[in-house]
C-alpha cells in the first residue's frame, strides 16, 4: 500500500481566510474541497483509497519557519497514520520548504529517513526572477508588511541568487546525492503561452521569458527542473494556478472548459500517486 500523501502547498495560500472559517484544510466534504488551494485534490485522492492530508505552515514567512511547520506537520501525520513513511507532494514554495526541512533536520531528527518521496510541482528551485525583479523595485516591501504583523519574508528565500548558494552548497549537494538511494525525486512543471496565463500574472510571465524563457507565469521550466533527471513532465497550457485546478477565463485562450481543467489536473494528480512508494 502507497504511502501517506501530503500535499505542501506554496507560499502565500490564496485559500487562507475562507479556510479560517471553513477548514477546508480538514473537510472529507468534497464541495467543501473544492475551495481549497489543492481544489478537489485530497478527496480526490482518497476516493481512490489513499491515505492524504493537507499541509499548513506559515503564510509567505521564511523558508525556515515554513519548513519547520512542515516538519511537525509530517510528525503529527506519521503519528496519527502509524505510517512508516511518508509522501510529498509540494507544489511551488512547498518544495523548496521541503528540501530545506530535509537539509535541516538531517544531523538531529533525521526527517529525511521517514521521507518516501518528494515532487515538486512548479517549484522555483533556481528561483524566480520576478522574485528579483519586486525586492528590486519595492524593497521595502517585507518591511511595510511587518508594520501590519505579516511576515513576508518567504519573498526573499525566492530570489535566484539566494537558491543559487543553496543549490551550490556543497553539504546540500552531497546530501541531496545520498538520499537518492531512499527518496524518490522527482519534479514536474507548467507552461503557458502569454493569452492564456492568468490576467494578474501576464506581467511576471513577460519577467520570467525574458529570463529564463518558457514559464506558467510565477516559475520557469527550467527553474522548476531541480536537478537533470528529476524532470518527470511539462504541463502545457497550464499556468501556476491551473496547476491545482483552479480555473481563470485566460484558459478560454487555449480552449479549456473549467470542467476539463479541473479533470485534466485530477487526472496529473492521481497519475502521480499511482507510481508513489
Amino acid at each position: 500500500m502507497t504511502y501517506p500523501i501530503v500535499l505542501a502547498h506554496g507560499v502565500c495560500r490564496f485559500d487562507v481566510l475562507w479556510n479560517q472559517f471553513l477548514r477546508v484544510d480538514d473537510s472529507d466534504d468534497p464541495r467543501v474541497d473544492n475551495l481549497h488551494y489543492f481544489k478537489g485534490i485530497r478527496t480526490m485522492l482518497k476516493a481512490k483509497g489513499y491515505a492524504a492530508y493537507h499541509s499548513r505552515v506559515a503564510w509567505a514567512a521564511d523558508v525556515n519557519t515554513r519548513s519547520s511547520d512542515l516538519k511537525r506537520n509530517l510528525l503529527r501525520i506519521l503519528n496519527d497514520s502509524k505510517a512508516e513513511k511518508i509522501n510529498i507532494i509540494a507544489h511551488s514554495m512547498g518544495g523548496l520548504d521541503a528540501r530545506h526541512m530535509l537539509f535541516d533536520d538531517r544531523g538531529q531528527g533525521k526527517i529525511h529517513e521517514r521521507v518516501a518521496s518528494l515532487t515538486t510541482i512548479s517549484t522555483p528551485h533556481e528561483g524566480s526572477p520576478f522574485a528579483d525583479w519586486g525586492l528590486e523595485h519595492f524593497p521595502q516591501l517585507p518591511n511595510m508588511f511587518e508594520r501590519i504583523g505579516l511576515d513576508v519574508n518567504g519573498l526573499k528565500n525566492l530570489q535566484t541568487e539566494t537558491c543559487k548558494q543553496f543549490n551550490n552548497n556543497p553539504e546540500v549537494k552531497a546530501f541531496e546525492a545520498e538520499c537518492e538511494a531512499t527518496i524518490k525525486f522527482q519534479t514536474c512543471a507548467g507552461k503557458q503561452g502569454f493569452w492564456g496565463i492568468f490576467s494578474l500574472l501576464k506581467g511576471a510571465f513577460r519577467i520570467i521569458e525574458k529570463n529564463e524563457g518558457e514559464n506558467d507565469g510565477l516559475v520557469s521550466v527550467r527553474s522548476a527542473e531541480w536537478r537533470p533527471g528529476y524532470l518527470k513532465k511539462v504541463l502545457d497550457d497550464t499556468d501556476h494556478l491551473n496547476e491545482l485546478g483552479w480555473w481563470d477565463p485566460d484558459q478560454i485562450a487555449v480552449g479549456e472548459s473549467p470542467s476539463e481543467l479541473y479533470n485534466r489536473m485530477h487526472d496529473f494528480y492521481a497519475a502521480i500517486a499511482s507510481q508513489l512508494p
